[in-house]
C-alpha cells in the first residue's frame, strides 16, 4: 500500500494552489517515500526548492536539488526509503506530459522511485517506476488520512521566496485570414498594469448586467456568463492537449458550443485553435479563444498580454 496524510497532501495542494493564485503556474518539489513496519510506505515531508515556473512548466535548480538529496539522506538514516519527484498541473487534468516522463527517466539510475502529479481538484496520478533488473512503470493508488489546512503563511512565503517567473515576452492570440488564431509577441507587463488595463476597458460595459444574467438563468439558458463559457472551453483545451479527446472531437464539440450560444442568443462565441497549434494551449488562456459573437473582436484585443478582461 502506498499512503500519504492529510496533512502532507493538503501541503502539496497548498502549494499548487498559491503557485497557481499569485502567477498561475504550475510549481514542483521533493518528497521521501519511506518503508514502514508493515512493508506499506508513506509519503513524508513534500518541501519546495528553489525552482523557475511557467504556466506549462517547472524546473528545479540543480544546486538545490544537489542540496536536498544530501541532507535529506543524512537525515533518513538507516530508514528505508526513496525519493519523489511531485509537480501540479493547476487547472489542467492530472496525466503524464512528456516533459514529466523525462523527469521520471532521470531516477532511472536507482532500483525504483516515485512520482506524483496533481492538479487543483485533487486528481492526481502516482506512479511507481521500477528500474532493475527491467524498467516497469505502473500508476496506483495513493491513499489519504487524516484532516489538516492546506496552505500556510509559512508555504506562502516559501512560494514568494523560492519560485521566480522567466524573463520573457508575452503575447496574445489575432484572428488572421484562415481558420484560427496567429500568435503575436509583446513585451512584459506586470500584474498590476493587467488589472488596471482591464478595470480601464471601455467594452467592460458590454458584458450583461446581474439582472440580464438572472433572467438568462431563468429561462432556462446554459452559459449565461462569460466565465462559465471559457470554464467550458478550458475543459476541451484540457481534454485534447491530455490526449483525451481527438482534434476532430475538439472541433465538434466547440461548433455544438457555439450552436448553443447562438440559440440563446449570447453575445460571445469562440474561435477554435488550428491542429498545428494544440501544443501552444499550455500557454494560452482559454479566455483568448472568446470573441464577440457580432463584430468578431476579441475580448482580450485591446490588452495584447494575457489579460483579465471579460471576466
Amino acid at each position: 500500500m502506498f499512503y500519504i496524510t492529510q496533512k502532507n497532501w493538503n501541503k502539496i495542494l497548498g502549494y499548487a494552489e498559491e503557485a497557481y493564485d499569485t502567477e498561475k503556474s504550475e510549481i514542483g518539489g521533493m518528497s521521501v517515500m519511506v518503508e514502514d513496519k508493515d512493508g506499506d510506505w508513506e509519503l513524508q515531508d513534500p518541501v519546495i526548492l528553489k525552482q523557475e515556473i511557467s504556466s506549462g512548466n517547472t524546473v528545479l535548480e540543480k544546486d538545490a536539488l544537489a542540496i536536498y538529496y544530501t541532507k535529506k539522506g543524512k537525515k533518513m538514516g538507516k530508514k528505508n526509503f526513496r525519493f519523489c519527484w511531485w509537480h501540479s498541473h493547476h487547472t489542467m487534468s492530472a496525466f503524464w506530459s512528456g516533459t514529466d516522463k523525462t523527469a521520471i527517466d532521470e531516477f532511472n539510475e536507482g532500483d525504483f522511485s516515485f512520482a506524483l502529479v496533481v492538479n487543483l481538484k485533487g486528481e492526481y496520478k502516482f506512479r511507481v517506476s521500477m528500474w532493475k533488473p527491467f524498467e516497469v512503470h505502473e500508476d496506483v493508488d495513493l491513499e489519504i488520512s487524516g484532516i489538516a489546512d492546506r496552505c500556510t503563511k509559512k508555504m506562502k512565503k516559501e512560494v514568494e521566496e523560492l519560485c521566480s517567473k522567466p524573463v520573457s515576452t508575452y503575447g496574445s492570440w489575432k484572428k488572421d485570414n484562415t481558420y484560427g488564431y496567429s500568435y503575436s509577441k509583446y513585451g512584459y507587463k506586470s500584474k498590476d498594469q493587467l488589472l488596471k488595463e482591464a478595470a480601464e476597458d471601455p467594452r467592460q460595459e458590454r458584458l450583461p448586467f446581474r439582472s440580464i444574467v438572472s433572467e438568462t438563468a431563468a429561462a432556462g439558458n446554459k452559459f449565461v456568463t462569460f466565465p462559465e463559457i471559457v470554464e467550458e472551453v478550458d475543459d476541451y483545451n484540457t481534454d485534447l492537449v491530455a490526449g483525451t479527446i481527438t482534434y476532430s472531437d475538439y472541433i465538434e464539440s466547440i461548433e455544438a458550443l457555439n450552436k448553443d450560444l447562438k440559440d440563446q442568443k449570447s453575445i460571445y462565441k469562440v474561435v477554435a485553435i488550428r491542429k498545428d497549434q494544440v501544443n501552444d494551449l499550455l500557454h494560452v488562456l482559454p479566455a483568448q479563444l472568446v470573441v464577440y459573437a457580432k463584430t468578431g473582436e476579441e475580448v482580450h484585443d485591446s490588452y495584447n498580454d494575457w489579460g483579465y478582461g471579460g471576466y
